[in-house]
């Protein structure tokens, strides 16, 4: 290829758009909807990472590599557009091309053959899906493109229905941002992690994102009411405040019910744009009016169902001695319950307590059973639920009042899930059977998060939970392992929740007196989050005491010292002798 190929392989800002061989059955015609907005937009040095690039359009008398190499450049026009990428294909490829289909990112670039049939290999290769969603991680693929003489000048005639662009690009021009569903029941909503365009486009994009058809792994796990086929106009204008969502559609075709729960989706998904401080909507031309009576519904729309829980104490809790007591860092207290008394009925060695901060279930000192038992009534019953068991983990619980525990079990773990009291084992994919450390749950009841060991090295895995409309499990997805970069050794010692789509995880680096936490997406998607992000801390760190809940205080525990995570400046003091099982609710 030609010496310009070359320097801009060298700066990193080459954009390869050819076309993927895995996608050259489905490379044209594809349904409009995606991550990429079609229009040149106005994005500002304030909410962009840099300064905006108009590239430049193909030049008469361009030679085939000249053309690749501009095509290339034209994908990195900022903000995100494909308008001058267009003009470099034929006329039938450009009609037919839908870049919204699907983003491909890559590592680095390999050397390309030269003539009018382009094949390149890439490396380090992820795919993002229409919504932005992360899909795969792939080591290399082989791209081709082919081109053609029109007019006198050669164009792109084959090109797949993807934006494929430098990993360097996307981590400048993209962000982390969720989408929010609900869950099969209809109780709660279900944030599913995706990536989005930084800036001016930002809203649009989430409201794209929302309306386009989601993977079919989320069957049984989240569901939208917004119908299919629903559509949304070019923007979403944020006007004083307010952002303004016009969507297609009958308005009279949609129930009152419906139309909330859309506008719930809708709150929580454009609340992360932090221009916006309410959101107004309309459907077929006709203004929705909110239940307050005003079209502008607030941000707090929705609140009833928050992925975190309603209500959720924000409490710690621990053992002293045995007493399960609460409070705050410093200043715990014995419950009311059976279990805080002077002498508690049975001797515990951890405890998980539920949302509301009503229940706690407690492991026995010698993990083999389950107990349950009131925090606030010192008359109330404490109950077996799991019995003979091999070495339970701690129990942790969701927004239904389940409890899920992980048996050991010797290295072949059992999933077991506690219903009302009744107990009963779950057989998950990829789980159970196999050698498990610990086993978290989101509060929302969706995913499973657990620390797996193969050979001598740990690692975490997610699997998604597939409920029924009345809120049984009726199955889970296939274990995703999360993206955690290798360490010399990598033996991890626990793993808490971040946010609703973020784990914490504490592992061993190098030697027993050094630890490092680290937090990912709970979907397997590459790269850490920048907020709490690694982190390296001297001593036999041990424990992670995390909440999902936005601005919690999260502690790192070493014996009786302990550490804030989110606060490091802030000295905390030790624990108490003989308090452990430190935890919040969850």
């Amino acid at each position: 290829m030609s010496d310009r190929r070359a320097s801009l392989r060298a700066a990193g800002t080459v954009l390869v758009t050819v076309l993927v061989t895995a996608l050259l059955a489905g490379c044209v015609r594809m349904p409009t909807s995606g991550p990429v907005q079609e229009s040149e937009g106005t994005g500002t040095t304030e909410d962009v990472p840099g300064i905006s690039f108009d590239p430049r359009p193909p030049q008469a008398g361009q030679a085939t590599s000249e053309i690749v190499d501009g095509f290339f450049e034209a994908m990195t026009a900022t903000p995100v557009s494909a308008r001058v990428a267009r003009q470099f294909l034929s006329r039938e490829a450009a009609e037919a091309w839908v870049p919204e289909k699907q983003i491909i990112t890559y590592g680095e670039l390999g050397d390309a053959t030269a003539g009018t049939s382009v094949r390149l290999p890439l490396t380090d290769v992820n795919t993002y899906d229409a919504r932005g969603a992360w899909e795969r991680t792939e080591d290399g693929a082989t791209l081709s493109i082919g081109l053609v003489k029109e007019d006198g000048e050669w164009r792109i005639d084959q090109v797949p229905d993807a934006l494929i662009v430098p990993e360097s690009w996307f981590d400048d021009w993209y962000e982390r941002a969720s989408l929010y569903y609900f869950d099969p029941t209809s109780e709660v909503l279900v944030p599913e992690p995706v990536f989005v365009p930084r800036g001016e486009q930002l809203a649009s994009s989430l409201v794209r994102g929302l309306l386009t058809t989601s993977s079919a792994d989320l069957e049984d796990v989240a569901r939208s009411y917004f119908p299919p086929g629903t559509t949304h106009g070019l923007s979403v204008p944020i006007v004083s405040g307010v952002a303004e969502v016009s969507l297609s559609g009958d308005p009279d075709a949609v129930d009152e019910l419906t139309t909330q729960r859309m506008l719930a989706q809708l709150v929580w998904t454009l609340r992360q744009e932090p221009r916006i401080g309410a959101v107004q909507l309309s459907i077929g031309g006709r203004t929705i009016v909110g239940p307050s009576g005003s079209p502008q519904v607030s941000l707090q729309f929705g609140s009833a169902y928050d992925p975190n829980g309603v209500p959720a104490s924000t409490d710690l809790y621990a053992l002293d001695r045995g007493r399960v007591v609460a409070g705050r860092m410093g200043e715990l207290s014995p419950t009311l319950g059976p279990l805080g008394q002077e002498e508690p009925a049975v001797d515990l060695r951890s405890i998980g307590v539920n949302l509301a901060g009503a229940r706690v279930a407690g492991v026995t000192s010698t993990g083999a059973d389950l107990v349950v038992a009131p925090t606030d009534a010192p008359t109330g019953e404490v109950t077996t639920v799991v019995a003979g068991a091999v070495d339970l983990a701690a129990p942790h619980w969701d927004y239904r009042d389940r409890i899920w525990v992980l048996d050991r079990n010797g290295g072949r773990a059992r999933v077991i899930q506690v219903v009302d009291g009744v107990a009963g084992e779950v057989e998950v994919p990829g789980l159970t059977g196999r050698r498990l450390s610990e086993l978290i749950v989101s509060r929302d009841g969706s995913r499973l998060v657990a620390v797996a060991r193969r050979g001598s090295t740990d690692r975490v895995v997610a699997v998604r939970v597939r409920h029924d409309a009345a809120g049984a499990v009726i199955g889970f997805t296939d274990p995703q392992q999360l993206s955690l970069p290798a360490e010399d050794t990598a033996r991890i010692r626990d793993v808490a929740w971040r946010s609703p789509t973020t784990v914490s995880v504490l592992r061993d680096i190098i030697t027993d007196d050094l630890a490092q936490v680290r937090t990912v997406s709970v979907d397997g998607a590459p790269g850490e989050i920048s907020t709490g992000g690694a982190t390296s801390l001297r001593g036999r760190i041990r424990t992670l005491v995390s909440t999902p809940v936005e601005l919690g205080e999260v502690y790192a525990v070493a014996g009786r010292k302990v550490v804030s995570l989110t606060t490091p400046e802030r000295t905390v003091p030790d624990l108490a002798p003989g308090l452990t099982s430190l935890t919040y609710v969850g």
